[in-house]
């Protein structure tokens, strides 16, 4: 398929959307106090991550908020956690580096995507993700660290013109949910998809009664974090939200099945540095189904060419599980017809 210039972005391959960001990553880099030598592309799927080096031999990590164009309130919130937490703790996050101004993020405009881009560089973590060669010793660690963020989230305060979203608000039945007309959402999964979310909206309401709400990472999957001489860091904070510790631990669980070897050492590193939360295995299971959902809702609201690629999938694998959920109170994805994404 030919990209012509006046091509939408949306409409762009991978390979299309990455030539005409390429511009506005130079140029957003002068808001740093660094000489650039070389820039090169690490991720470009819900957002466009960069790996920088510069002329002095540092690295860094460049994040163009492509997608996920969220208030500004929502990324004071976010950097000024990862502040505290490089300040207050001993764990090993990604720190947000102060502009030539002083500030925390720097702003671009994009003609390619027609909207001003936000952008944040942070420190480098060494060390590959863990995707595919995390053991249960490394998982295990993982919860450790879900547990101290949640612990160092129970001390501290947004600070003032910061805010984060409640994870409630998805399930809240006045949230535009599946209404976007994609051809992706047919009628019948439409159907289906509410109903599944009914179940959420009673099962958050449930936890929500059981504990106030904390900040949380909300991410906490294998390829946000990395195993680099024995520690564990972690990563990715945009999606930060409020809620119960309950819903920390469901989003991961999402990721380590069906290996339950990894599933029981992250409940079992968690459980080593803090009390589990309460949570019921029904309600962990509408929780697992939760994240499907809400998977399923962002990827049809996400103008990534990958993800556009891999959406019809995605879409038939949501399809079996969760009716599979309705049916069984069980969200498995070693079902016969779900074909592995990542």
């Amino acid at each position: 398929m030919t990209e012509t210039p006046d091509r939408p972005f949306a409409d762009l391959s991978a390979r299309g959307q990455q030539a005409r960001l390429r511009p506005a990553v130079l140029e957003v880099l002068r808001h740093w106090p660094i000489e650039v030598s070389r820039v090169r592309l690490l991720n470009h799927g819900y957002n466009t991550t960069y790996r920088v080096d510069t002329a002095t031999g540092e690295r860094f990590a460049l994040r163009l908020d492509v997608n996920h164009r969220k208030p500004v309130e929502e990324l004071r919130a976010e950097m000024a956690w990862l502040r505290a937490l490089a300040d207050d703790t001993d764990l090993v996050v990604p720190v947000p580096q102060p502009t030539v101004d002083g500030g925390r993020t720097a702003a671009v405009f994009v003609p390619a995507v027609g909207a001003t881009l936000e952008a944040a560089m942070f420190s480098w973590l060494p060390g590959a993700d863990l995707s595919h060669r995390a053991t249960p010793h490394m998982v295990r660690e993982l919860g450790r660290v879900m547990a101290a963020l949640h612990t160092h989230a129970e001390g501290w305060a947004l600070p003032d013109g910061a805010s984060l979203p409640s994870a409630d608000r998805y399930w809240d039945p006045g949230y535009p949910l599946f209404v976007s007309g994609h051809p992706e959402l047919t009628p019948g999964r439409v159907e289906l998809f509410r109903s599944v979310a009914t179940r959420v909206s009673e099962v958050h309401a449930q936890l929500a009664a059981t504990a106030d709400p904390i900040v949380l990472h909300a991410d906490l999957h294998l390829a946000n974090a990395k195993w680099y001489r024995g520690r564990l860091s972690v990563f990715d904070f945009d999606d930060a939200l409020t809620g119960v510790r309950a819903h920390d631990l469901a989003i991961s669980t999402y990721y380590l099945r069906p290996r339950t070897e990894l599933v029981d050492a992250l409940f079992e590193g968690y459980a080593s540095a803090r009390p589990l939360p309460q949570l019921r295995d029904d309600q962990l299971e509408v929780l697992l189904a939760a994240r499907n959902l809400l998977l399923a809702h962002e990827l049809t609201d996400t103008d990534s060419g990958d993800f556009r690629a891999l959406l019809p999938q995605f879409m038939k694998n949501s399809e079996i599980r969760l009716r599979h959920f309705l049916d069984t109170g069980e969200l498995r994805h070693d079902l016969p017809g779900v074909v592995p994404l990542w």
